[in-house]
């Protein structure tokens, strides 16, 4: 792989275009686009966003509201050799847009980014001021992907999520947050391995959820749900299919953006999962009528990067997370 090169510009549309056009010919399977306005967030997401786009044939332009750029552009692409004229591998142009209204940034994205490949647009944003930009830049994309617990521990973020998507439910959508879950929902699914434990599931009466971040634990009592045909009845409660109440406990303690434990208490014994001393180790026990010694289980922890990478690759709605979406939105109340 040729090494790459970044130089900056001044941040006008000529200077970024003419300093794209001394490389060589590109072929981009995928537009990302990022959006920052949170200056203590920045790095951390420049970070992530370029570490899918050296692994994937993309143009990555990110347009940072946070005027740490001062009015330039940093292009970033792999250099013409002399054998080679083509090139798939990745370009990258960050660009200061805090003096750009909407109508500029649509001319930025239009003209820079290329036409008949999907186009995600990574919103990070926090400041009101911004709805200007995110609408102009979703009528422009394929894909939006949030993280709803990327910068705040309550459930503020996510609440907003859950609006949009009643509001907006055509479009596709994917939470950083949600995408996380997937090694606890195989951690749960442990916990009623025994064939002789199904009907456990259906007598639960009582879930509690200890996590960094609000979002994590009611999207995870929302898979559950989902999973074992509950019904969200109101803020932090459900009701099962024979319409028994189900309560939800949920704490915020320890690392952000990670759950830390999870307990169901049935008619009859206590499922427990809680990460060890080893962040990458969950140990399982349960108490009562089904006691069972503790077992371990491993937790991969799954970086940002791998995420945006699944996120850009799956095609479509997800269907398992809309439906907990939806229960979410309820249970926030």
């Amino acid at each position: 792989m040729s090494s790459l090169e970044s130089s900056t510009v001044t941040a006008s549309l000529d200077a970024i275009r003419a300093e794209l056009s001394r490389t060589k010919l590109s072929a981009s399977t995928l537009n990302f686009i990022v959006w920052i306005d949170d200056a203590s967030r920045r790095d951390w997401i420049l970070e992530r966003a370029a570490k899918l786009s050296q692994k994937h044939p993309s143009f990555t332009l990110v347009l940072d509201n946070t005027g740490a750029d001062r009015g330039s552009a940093t292009v970033t692409t792999c250099p013409r050799e002399a054998e080679s004229h083509f090139t798939v591998q990745d370009e990258q142009v960050i660009i200061d847009v805090s003096r750009l209204d909407a109508e500029a940034l649509v001319e930025y994205v239009t003209t820079l980014c290329a036409r008949g490949v999907p186009t995600v647009l990574w919103w990070s944003g926090i400041r009101e001021a911004s709805r200007p930009a995110f609408e102009a830049l979703l009528a422009l994309s394929d894909t939006l992907l949030v993280d709803s617990s990327g910068a705040v521990r309550d459930e503020s973020a996510l609440r907003l999520v859950a609006d949009f998507h009643r509001a907006r439910p055509a479009v596709v959508l994917r939470d950083l947050a949600w995408m996380r879950l997937s090694p606890w929902q195989d951690m749960i699914a442990n916990f009623f391995d025994n064939p002789a434990l199904l009907n456990e599931l259906y007598t639960i009466r009582k879930l509690f959820i200890t996590s960094g971040s609000a979002a994590e634990a009611l999207y995870l009592g929302g898979w559950l749900a989902s999973r074992l045909g509950w019904t969200a009845s109101g803020r932090d409660a459900f009701t099962d299919a024979r319409g028994k109440e189900i309560s939800f406990v949920r704490t915020i303690d320890g690392e952000i953006r990670r759950v830390h434990s999870v307990c169901l208490d049935s008619e009859t014994s206590w499922y427990h999962g809680e990460v060890t001393e080893d962040p990458t180790v969950v140990s399982i026990w349960v108490e009562g009528e089904h006691a069972r010694d503790v077992r371990l289980f491993p937790l991969p922890l799954i970086d940002t990067a791998s995420l945006l990478e699944r996120a850009i690759l799956d095609q479509g709605p997800d269907e398992v997370f809309e439906t907990s979406l939806r229960t979410v939105s309820t249970l926030l109340g």
